[in-house]
């Protein structure tokens, strides 16, 4: 067969089996962070966080209109998998253009050991990208990363079409492809941009010698190429839409025809490529028209609200997110961020240790030398992959060099400007609120590309210094090299990221926002924290059309005016409008502001009346007769020179509560801080994965339960999918988030217990009320926890579990203690007891709950002894009394 029909076959099977591998690990719905809000605004086209991603919306409403999966969410997520295997197979193609150009020879005239070398090297650096962590993490949840890596691989690939074309006839048609994907892609992430210095090196390479003139030109012509691109037409077009109307884009849109024609009509080449270059960058950003179109349609999910020229600059201009300079390097006065700043001796120390090593080296190592574990924080782990993708693309990027520089060093400006460079740009603050590996795969890549040549060169090398001249034991030679870098490269990554990328099962995101949502009563305020509290319910409501009565408002938008507006004067798929005591001008207006603590009332007589009736109907004795007022003091959340200042979404947090409760029911998050609750944290009950805000106080709302009410919604409304399922993998955001459940189960039973042999009527299945047992209700309670969330899947805090084992033990069931028992020894052994004591003393307590009076006392001497403390063991005994 020829070069032509091997390559692509190739290509195409390297396509189906990263297709095939990314269908089966993907996930069945939504995922956390952005991906809900992305199918959210794809589906609806509505408007997501600055700077919007057009396109990939655009691509997300059409995905979303194919029956591929009887679930929204699996559609849109179709389009990361489909774009990284993709991906996957221009890496191929890509690496295997580079050996082909420092060969210097046609494929067709390849010998087979040569074939097998160049072909197998290449499949090596494909799939070396395809199981790589970052990569396969963007490929299976939908994100404009994946989409975003192809964009930046199909650039790469059509320069060196380019190259390979020019100067036939018609080669200029490439460079025009090029500029139109980066056009494109504009509409997705700006990361594929970032490409641009390379394909700008490919052209000067083809056209000049390498002279001090050259690589003068080389470097203003790319930078002026970038600054023409991102600061005229990204940043530049919405000044002109803002300042001249439309009218300033036909006066552009002829000014770019008439040069493409007069430079066409007076055969001035270069130049006429240049300008419909840029006409096609321009057509190929016109994708953010929607954002602006849209914005006008006033839908749910209208971030920023775009809808005149002057927002729709600040939206593309990201000005809701403020400035980061490049230097200093510490620049955010945020409390927080200071904290972290004096642990560095200078602006270049926390360069070099946060945000180079820590932020990037650190990720690359993930990629190519393993990831210790799929905790956030986790460092590099040699033993897992041996290093040896990592000392493979080292010896490639080396090999390439020296094998034509030229490429190595096009290689070499992709790999720094979408890793080191980006590290610069970024000047990220420490902490960040998750890992930001993602953001770096442009840079893995290219070195994927370096770990390819670097078998290809071994090989090479091989050959060389064994002498081989027999054909037949090259290809023997290059057939086991091959296999045994597949094997020991490829094959050692898809064991070691197979079963932390598989996401097939993971129901989480989405059992966790309905859970939340049906928290709510009809009609309710709901303030959530951040993204996976929040996005995970636009996509129930937008998509789903579930629970849309609720007002979800979030905290962190509640800073800005635009926001704030829209939950006052817009009524999203029906729901109420959010009362205020602001205007809108004061609303748009809202910043910090003075305060010392005050003192807040509001009447609660209607709640009061309600909270009664209801202790009434279920059987239920509340600790105090709730009042007519709620009151609550509300002290500053933020303190600056002396003086204390609520901040705007305190401020918002305040109106929107003293003006519609008790007419609504309001809830907090359980993800929501203390401090953002403006001092109401003693006015909560616990209604599951959400606190009700309610006129009589308790010290504690974790304490604070309508057990019969948290029952009907933990045990007859939540949903669970796959929790108790040990062969469903879940991702480290999964699990942290599933273990607040656990306490909700604990507390319920505690509640139950309290007062075993009373009986309380809550809703069955049919829906009709019926009366149960506490202490029955209490053991299903333990019994369905201990199934749904076994200690040794969901870790739990010991004091949790000492819990349940005397709960257990209360209720005559201590066998089933068991459990508890072994993940507190197990603790325990891999605790050091002067570190942490209390564990010790919790374990012996749980003994002595199941009646293992001798294995108590064999603990608490041992604690006694080694922290000299004789009276513990007196105590003990006394609580024994």
């Amino acid at each position: 067969m020829t070069h032509r029909v091997i390559n692509r076959i190739i290509a195409v099977i390297l396509f189906l089996v990263a297709e095939l591998l990314y269908l089966r690990t993907m996930a069945p719905t939504l995922s956390f962070w952005d991906c809900g809000e992305f199918i959210a605004t794809a589906y609806t086209l509505g408007i997501p966080h600055p700077p919007g991603a057009p396109l990939f919306l655009l691509l997300g409403r059409l995905f979303s209109m194919i029956p591929f999966f009887s679930d929204i969410g699996a559609r849109v997520n179709l389009i990361s998998t489909l774009a990284s295997s993709a991906t996957v197979m221009l890496t191929y193609l890509i690496t295997l253009r580079f050996i082909i150009l420092y060969r210097k020879s046609d494929p067709d005239g390849w010998s087979s050991s040569e074939k097998v070398s160049a072909y197998g090297s290449s499949v090596i650096a494909a799939l070396a990208l395809a199981f790589s962590d970052s990569f396969w993490f963007n490929a299976v949840e939908a994100e404009v990363y994946a989409l975003s890596s192809l964009f930046t691989a199909l650039v790469t690939w059509l320069m060196l079409r380019w190259y390979d074309d020019d100067p036939l006839p018609g080669n200029e048609r490439w460079l025009m492809a090029v500029m139109y994907i980066i056009g494109l892609s504009i509409g997705v992430h700006l990361l594929s941009l970032l490409a641009l210095f390379a394909v700008a090196m490919v052209y000067c390479f083809k056209k000049y010698e390498v002279t001090p003139r050259s690589v003068a030109l080389f470097v203003v012509g790319s930078s002026g190429l970038f600054i023409l691109i991102y600061q005229i037409i990204i940043k530049g077009l919405p000044v002109l839409l803002q300042w001249s109307s439309w009218s300033g884009f036909f006066v552009l849109a002829m000014l770019l025809v008439s040069g493409i024609w007069y430079t066409h009509s007076k055969r001035l080449v270069l130049l006429n490529t240049l300008v419909v270059s840029l006409l096609l960058i321009v057509i190929g950003y016109t994708s953010y028209g929607m954002i602006f179109i849209r914005a006008q349609a006033g839908p749910p999910i209208n971030e920023n609200n775009p809808s005149t020229p002057e927002a729709f600059y600040s939206y593309l201009n990201r000005d809701q997110y403020g400035e980061m300079p490049l230097w200093p390097r510490r620049w955010s006065p945020e409390p927080v961020h200071q904290y972290f700043y004096q642990q560095y001796s200078s602006d270049l120390d926390y360069f070099l240790s946060y945000q180079l090593n820590h932020m990037y080296l650190r990720y690359l190592g993930w990629q190519f030398i393993g990831r210790e574990h799929d905790m956030e924080g986790a460092g590099v782990d040699w033993s897992v992959l041996w290093g040896l993708p990592f000392l493979f693309g080292f010896a490639g990027a080396v090999a390439h060099f020296r094998r034509q520089w030229k490429m190595g060093l096009v290689v070499t400006a992709l790999f720094i400007l979408t890793g080191a460079a980006l590290v610069i740009y970024l000047n990220q603050t420490e902490p960040q609120p998750r890992e930001r590996d993602y953001s770096y795969v442009g840079s893995f890549f290219a070195f994927a590309i370096w770990i390819g040549i670097g078998v290809e060169t071994l090989l090479h090398v091989m050959a060389e210094r064994l002498k081989l001249q027999a054909e037949r034991h090259r290809l023997a030679l290059a057939l086991l090299t091959v296999t045994a870098a597949l094997l020991l490269i490829n094959g050692k990554m898809l064991q070691a990221n197979y079963r932390m990328h598989d996401r097939s099962g993971n129901y989480v995101p989405w059992d966790w926002a309905w859970n939340m949502l049906q928290s709510c009563d009809k009609d309710a305020i709901l303030f959530t924290n951040g993204d996976n509290d929040t996005f995970p319910l636009w996509y129930l409501q937008e998509v789903e059309r579930i629970r849309t009565d609720v007002r979800v408002v979030n905290l962190s938008l509640a800073n800005t005016g635009w926001y704030l507006q829209q939950l006052k004067n817009t009524s999203p798929r029906g729901a109420k409008t959010v009362a205020f005591g602001m205007g809108d001008g004061e609303l748009a207006s809202i910043t910090y502001e003075p305060l010392d603590s005050v003192e807040v009332s509001v009447p609660a007589a209607k709640a009061s009346r309600e909270l009664l009736q209801e202790s009434r109907l279920q059987g239920i004795t509340l600790a105090s007769v709730p009042p007519e007022t709620m009151q609550w003091v509300m002290k500053p959340t933020v303190m600056f020179e002396g003086l204390g200042y609520l901040r705007p979404q305190d401020r918002a947090v305040y109106e929107i509560v003293t003006s519609n409760f008790p007419q609504r029911s309001i809830y907090f998050a359980l993800t929501v801080d203390t401090e953002s609750m403006i001092g109401l944290e003693k006015n909560l009950r616990l209604d599951g994965l959400a606190y009700k805000v309610v006129p009589n106080k308790s010290s504690d709302p974790m304490s604070n339960v309508n057990p019969a009410l948290l029952y009907h919604k933990l045990l007859g409304v939540y949903r669970y999918h796959n929790l108790d399922n040990p062969e469903i993998s879940l991702e480290e955001t999964s699990r942290r988030l599933c273990a607040n459940y656990s306490p909700l189960f604990i507390r319920l039973a505690l509640a139950l217990a309290d007062d075993p042999e009373a009986s309380l009527r809550v809703e069955g299945k049919s829906g009709l009320a019926v009366l149960k047992k506490r202490s029955a209700m209490a053991l299903e309670v333990l019994n369905t926890a201990s199934v749904l969330l076994p200690p040794d899947r969901y870790p739990l805090n010991p004091e949790l579990a000492g819990t349940v084992t005397a709960l257990y033990a209360r209720l005559g069931e201590k066998k089933k203690a068991y459990p508890y028992i072994a993940y507190l020894e197990k603790l325990v052994k891999t605790t050091d007891l002067h570190t942490d004591p209390r564990l010790f003393y919790m374990l012996a307590g749980a003994y002595r709950a199941i009646g293992r009076e001798q294995d108590a006392l064999r603990v608490i001497t041992l604690l006694s002894r080694e922290l000299q403390e004789p009276r513990l063991l007196e105590e003990f005994e006394k609580m024994k009394e």
